[in-house]
């Protein structure tokens, strides 16, 4: 399938999400937004390892040999707040501050769409991490109780 028919099928409309997962053992979600047409070619912005950028046609082909689109997150506003979330999206092009766990490429999806800059993946790692630390500290003072009272 192109690039034009993926875009037809899916109905994308701008600031539109495409979620892509890695097609094996992809176990973390990657977005890029759908920015419309310009000089008769799809244009994307992601937020990857080079920072926030415009991605072509030949590129997004490029990530489609390893990448695989799961669902599309339309944006969920009217068309005005879409006008901000346009804004939103180009003023970020060319900022190359990209961080796993505080500038993704889903902070910067949220960012667009909601104006909010977060993400639910690292929020979820982050409560797994606690949680396993919890887990480990509790056994570790269990651990301690039973020696100290093994002592007696």
């Amino acid at each position: 399938m192109t690039i034009n028919q993926f875009v037809q099928v899916n109905g994308l409309g701008i600031t539109d999400a495409i979620v892509l997962r890695k097609k094996f053992f992809g176990m973390v979600d990657h977005y890029a937004l759908y920015m419309g047409v310009r000089e008769n070619r799809h244009v994307f912005i992601a937020n990857y390892t080079q920072g926030v950028r415009e991605i072509g046609e030949d590129e997004l082909a490029e990530f489609l040999t390893q990448l695989e689109p799961t669902r599309i997150e339309r944006f969920p506003g009217n068309e005005i707040q879409r006008v901000s979330a346009i804004r939103r999206a180009w003023s970020r092009v060319g900022q190359q501050a990209y961080d796993y766990i505080t500038n993704n490429c889903e902070h910067f999806k949220n960012w667009v769409h909601w104006g909010e800059h977060r993400s639910e993946q690292v929020e979820a790692a982050g409560k797994v991490v606690a949680g396993a630390a919890l887990i480990a500290g509790g056994a570790l003072a269990i651990g301690l109780l039973a020696s100290l009272l093994k002592e007696d």
